[in-house]
């Protein structure tokens, strides 16, 4: 099996799936059935661990089908607490994992911070996680809760597990949840290594909840140095990547290969009808002529995007008027 790492197109939201010998792990699942019918149509079906960075039900949503479908096997799950998530979806989510674990179903770990080696961050002999984060501090502090000596109250978003992608001690990518100004403050203080060629952008390409956006996308992207970015957005909702996070990221690094998953309206009022490419995996919005770049595959081996989608994107963006990854500054 190609050593293969693959941001799925999910509509608004994220989900990954990491395979390497015979190894599969996945994070975050999404909404709805996207990442089902992804493992379908790849025919996975025995998961070696699942990270769920964040409670938000676009991260979360699909934990449900995976779980309670008898065809999945699940044998191990990553999850932090969130004491002020009211959602139904939430509620469902911690009854069924505890009756799983009762019914010693599944192995499942928490409290998750930097700082702490974790066995299941080894994947294979050639793949490893590291955990960026939260900080201890803001894990101990958990959602609703103020830094310690800071006064900023730490939401959900603030507390994803952020991980970076290592293959070979080569450091793909870094996938970030929806982490915000507090966490890549904490990762700034504390000179945390987080430089990866990919980088799959925090909160789909939205605002960062605080302060400035131009600010957070140049002082990440400062850190990670990344050659590409990533949006998982979805075309019909919150309509990502903002503009003024692309326009900074171009302005500090004008020759990077910004992809989204699914067409911004910003870019193109209307969807247009594809008949240059169909992405080969699984994409939310190949159906309705959503994608952009649609699911995008990476083979760790050579730390490279699949040939044949690359350059199909790049032809399609530079075909549009009003593209905004390509008006370089």
């Amino acid at each position: 099996m190609t050593a293969k790492l693959t941001i799925i197109d999910v509509g608004h939201g994220n989900a990954a799936v990491l395979a390497d010998a015979g190894k599969v792990v996945v994070i975050d699942t999404a909404g709805r059935t996207h990442l089902q019918r992804f493992l379908d149509q790849s025919e996975l079906t025995d998961i070696d661990l699942v990270v769920i960075s964040h409670t938000d039900a676009d991260h979360l949503a699909g934990l449900i089908n995976l779980l309670s479908n008898p065809k999945y096997l699940v044998r191990k799950l990553i999850i932090n607490p969130d004491s002020i998530k009211a959602s139904t979806l939430w509620e469902d989510v911690r009854f069924l994992i505890d009756e799983q674990m009762r019914d010693e179903q599944l192995s499942v770990e928490y409290g998750i911070s930097s700082c702490s080696p974790y066995q299941w961050c080894t994947v294979t002999d050639d793949l490893s996680l590291q955990v960026v984060s939260p900080s201890p501090a803001m894990a101990l502090s958990g959602p609703g809760q103020s830094m310690p000596r800071d006064g900023r109250k730490l939401t959900s978003n603030s507390v994803s597990i952020v991980l970076r992608v290592l293959y070979k001690n080569d450091p793909i990518a870094l996938l970030t949840g929806d982490m915000d100004r507090i966490a890549l403050d904490q990762i700034v203080k504390y000179s945390v290594e987080v430089s990866a060629k990919y980088l799959v952008f925090p909160h789909h390409g939205g605002l960062p909840g605080e302060g400035s956006a131009e600010m957070f996308t140049s002082d990440l992207l400062g850190v990670v140095k990344p050659d590409s970015i990533i949006f998982s957005n979805g075309r019909v909702k919150y309509n990502n990547p903002n503009p003024e996070i692309v326009a900074a990221a171009l302005r500090l690094i004008p020759a990077v290969n910004i992809l989204c998953t699914q067409l911004s309206k910003t870019c193109c009022d209307s969807p247009i009808v594809r008949d240059d490419y169909r992405p080969h995996n699984y994409s939310a919005g190949n159906d309705e002529s959503f994608f952009c770049a649609g699911t995008v595959e990476i083979d760790m081996s050579t730390n490279k995007i699949n040939n044949t989608s690359q350059d199909a994107h790049h032809a399609f963006v530079n075909g549009l008027p009003n593209s905004l990854c390509t008006k370089r500054h």
